[in-house]
């Protein structure tokens, strides 16, 4: 649980980045309540960036994930660049 914020000029609230292993690698179960941004270059960030070689194939287990994230009371004031942004 991440509350009670006030961020000026940040990245945001950012999620990531999970990168392949042979372990399955994830981020999961978070909350980010009562926050306020104030010129952020990005407010909510989730960059979900894995790195595999050409051609490989994932086995079972192997990869990553991001889930159940949630974002409450969320107030954006005037970004930079984007109010959320989801990638890599």
């Amino acid at each position: 649980m991440v509350r009670d914020l006030e961020v000026f000029f940040g990245v945001g609230m950012t999620i990531g980045t999970v990168t392949a292993r042979s372990t399955f690698d994830c981020v999961k179960n978070v909350t980010f309540q009562n926050v306020t941004f104030y010129h952020p270059l990005k407010a909510i960030y989730i960059k979900q960036n894995p790195v595999y070689p050409k051609g490989t194939v994932l086995g079972p287990g192997e990869g990553g994930m991001i889930s159940n994230i949630n974002y409450l009371d969320i107030k954006i004031n005037n970004p930079v660049w984007w109010n959320v942004y989801i990638g890599p």
